[in-house]
């Protein structure tokens, strides 16, 4: 390549991406649509937090979970085996295309030592923003605004919904990351990461990407994103599925190309975060009567993998 050219062809990537990624956030605030939908108290936001765990580990533990488990499990031990393979070419990949195998996302608000919101800088720090919470809370955030501004139900229970799963799931993400203990790229003191189960609270707090790589929180709520959204909003599945998935696949990718997680960390992220989707949508799925507790008439069971390799879907019945 012409060094200059190829510079002109990474500022041109880098600028499309970035009205891509910033359209894309903000187009989702004109999927409301006047339907008959109940409005999900925002208490349900805290209130339904144990019986969305609940019917989280209930689909993980039924006996009809055995085949996405070892779909999961066969799928990740595969890519374990190959890991270090795969983050070494991914890296020699990012340094051709010149995107580096640096995160670039630049603090802009921090209280004391503590970074409150960066934001991406260049091409690779845009790619890793896609998982970023800010980015999640600001989809939910523009569902529910778009909801009370509107007076649409499902925008409105959509971003409630986002922002319940994302507290479920990062409760589940967190007990196995730190029951697991696995050692990020970026720091990795032997080939595939160092595993260092149940570390002290002092530990993992101080040095976090020594033990926090598996799962990966980030692609375990892009996917948790896309499927409420999904959910909420089927008749439009011919764009958001496609958009999803590219979305995960670019995140995955850059977050391996800049040392924060191993092709392994990803199978478990996406099916959790799928059946805590699922589970998190059934707020709005229930319309209770007065005084009734719609929870009470809700079974959740795997049905089925979406097209998708270790995914597990929740039905209500």
């Amino acid at each position: 390549f012409h060094p200059l050219r190829c510079q002109r062809e990474m500022f041109r990537l880098e600028t499309t991406l970035k009205v891509l990624f910033i359209s894309i956030l903000f187009a989702f605030t004109n999927l409301g649509a006047a339907e008959e939908v109940e409005r999900i108290p925002v208490k349900r936001l805290f209130t339904a937090l144990p019986q969305t765990s609940l019917a989280t580990l209930s689909t993980a533990t039924s006996k009809d979970a055995v085949v996405p488990w070892i779909v999961i499990g066969s799928s990740t031990g595969l890519l374990y085996h190959y890991d270090q393979q795969i983050l070494d070419e991914t890296q020699r990949e990012g340094r051709d295309l010149h995107i580096g195998n640096a995160d670039h996302t630049k603090t802009v608000i921090e209280a004391g030592p503590y970074p409150l919101l960066r934001l991406p800088s260049d091409l690779g720090s845009t790619m890793y923003f896609l998982g970023d919470g800010w980015t999640h809370f600001t989809i939910a955030g523009s569902f529910y605004l778009t909801g009370e501004r509107d007076g649409f139900a499902r925008a409105h229970n959509t971003g409630l919904e986002i922002v319940h799963g994302m507290i479920v799931s990062t409760m589940f993400s967190q007990a196995i990351k730190r029951s697991t203990g696995r050692e990020s790229p970026s720091l990795q003191s032997e080939e595939r990461g160092k595993w260092r189960p149940f570390p002290s609270v002092a530990a993992y707090g101080r040095q976090t990407p020594k033990y926090d790589a598996f799962p990966s929180g980030h692609v375990m709520t892009a996917t948790l994103t896309f499927t409420i959204i999904n959910e909420n909003y089927p008749e439009y599945s011919n764009y958001i599925i496609p958009i999803g998935v590219t979305w995960v696949s670019a995140l995955a990718w850059q977050m391996m190309n800049n040392g924060v997680h191993w092709a392994s960390d990803y199978p478990l992220a996406i099916g959790l975060g799928y059946v805590v989707a699922k589970a998190s949508t059934q707020m709005g799925k229930q319309t209770a009567k007065a005084g009734e507790a719609a929870s009470n008439r809700t079974i959740f069971l795997p049905t089925d993998f979406d097209g998708a390799p270790g995914f597990m879907a929740v039905r209500s019945f």
